[in-house]
């Protein structure tokens, strides 16, 4: 997939989200920025990482989640 595709394909996909959950999109996106491509290539070959961030896509996609807000006012 080339890099118009790719930056299309995340635009469409950010467009859809419910606003409750683009801060953490946000978050996630800034954090990769700033991790560089040794770290990320780390993660993402880490089994357990990647096992966690399956799960963590799927409770997104299934509605099993908190708030951003519900947990900012505990803190």
């Amino acid at each position: 997939m080339g890099t118009v595709e790719t930056r299309t394909r995340i635009h469409s996909t950010i467009d859809t989200m419910p606003p409750e959950e683009l801060d953490a999109v946000l978050s996630f996106l800034e954090d990769l920025r700033r991790s560089g491509a040794e770290e990320t290539a780390i993660l993402t070959s880490d089994p357990g990482f990647m096992q966690d961030y399956r799960e963590a896509k799927e409770n997104i996609r299934t509605g099993a989640t908190v708030s951003f807000k519900a947990i900012r006012r505990d803190v």
